[in-house]
């Protein structure tokens, strides 16, 4: 059962399509595993719906589409052109959220523990995304085109640890498999933690299994601990 939910703002902004692309992303591969939350979204967007619906039509003039239409062919060919490829990544698709990746990793055997807006974003299949090491246990992946957010999954072996950091920004971590342990609170698939630059953590992982995480930050890492104060100056 996931017990630790995004903010009730964060589902709010989601129903009404005003998160980034970066925390819709992470919004709905949490409703994947999350029924409270889908529920609360759908009221939300229920709640939505009644509203536009109890607004009072806008009278418009008889000649506005014309207007709009005229407008549209007086656009430059290539502004106009509705099969360019556009500048952003697509929004999340709703229709998927209940949908789970088909495929296998082929050593294993085991189902693919990324749902399906993750797999979507990745582009790849699971089994053939280029990990990269990060820290002992820890190798990260980070996919690209989320403009201000630094998004990325972290794949955590029982027992590794990130040494303890704090944000220049509002980290979010969406664990998708295994048990995190972040300043005494565990948390579980579909569960969202939410660190501020007020906070100053050390997440580590328990259990037996693998821990995958989807990670959506603002800002850099600051890390503060007695020896790993090193890695802020690795890379610059």
């Amino acid at each position: 059962m996931v017990k630790h939910l995004p903010p009730e703002e964060m589902l709010a902004d989601f129903a009404s399509g005003t998160t980034s692309h970066a925390v819709s992303l992470l919004v709905a591969s949490h409703l994947t595993q999350a029924p409270e939350s889908r529920a609360r979204v759908q009221a939300y967007e229920d709640a939505g719906g009644v509203l536009l619906r109890d607004e009072t039509p806008e009278a418009i003039s008889h000649d506005s589409f014309d207007a709009v239409m005229a407008m549209i062919d007086a656009l430059p060919q290539e502004a106009a052109n509705v099969d360019a490829e556009p500048v952003d990544a697509e929004p999340v698709d709703a229709e998927l959220l209940d949908a789970k990746p088909e495929g296998a990793q082929p050593e294993t055997g085991e189902t693919c523990p990324l749902p399906r807006p993750v797999m979507d974003a990745v582009g790849m299949a699971f089994d053939e995304i280029p990990w990269r090491f990060k820290l002992p246990g820890v190798a990260t992946y980070d996919l690209e085109s989320f403009g201000e957010h630094q998004v990325s999954l972290m794949r955590a072996r029982p027992g590794a640890s990130v040494p303890q950091h704090t944000h220049k920004g509002t980290e979010l971590t969406l664990v998708m498999q295994g048990i995190m342990l972040d300043d005494g609170i565990e948390y579980r698939a579909g569960d969202v933690a939410v660190n501020t630059e007020d906070d100053d953590h050390r997440p580590k992982i328990l259990g037996d299994e693998v821990c995958y995480c989807l990670i959506v930050q603002q800002g850099d890492l600051h890390f503060t601990g007695r020896f790993s104060r090193i890695l802020n100056y690795i890379g610059e």
